[in-house]
């Protein structure tokens, strides 16, 4: 995916959790905003507890291929992903359907905004 689609200030990631505008699931929590730009845009969050830091940004490459078609399925939005413990045990393909899942409610919520 590539850097340019990356929320990296953490004021932007700030903004978008004020906003309180989330989807949850087991593994992931996902919390949205709508933008004015012409793309989307993303940041990925994997705590601490998580694991070392090689489990943490092994987590984070899979759920950056896992989005990498996803994201052309939203309305200009910018998204923070926050990796939980529970996506540990998880296969890739599991993981692929929970956040396709988490995905798909945020478009749902986001045409009932707009009419």
């Amino acid at each position: 995916m590539n850097k340019r689609y990356r929320l990296k200030r953490n004021e932007e990631i700030a903004r978008i959790v004020r906003g309180r505008k989330r989807v949850s699931s087991p593994s992931f929590t996902l919390y949205y905003q709508k933008n004015n730009l012409k793309t989307n845009l993303y940041a990925i969050s994997v705590g601490k507890k998580y694991g070392s830091a090689v489990e943490r940004n092994y987590a984070k490459r899979v759920v950056r291929e896992i989005m990498r078609p996803l994201l052309d399925v939203l309305p200009h939005v910018s998204v923070l992903i926050v990796v939980k413990e529970g996506s540990k045990t998880l296969k890739f393909l599991q993981l692929k359907e929970e956040l396709t899942q988490l995905i798909n409610q945020i478009n749902q919520k986001i045409n009932i905004e707009e009419n």
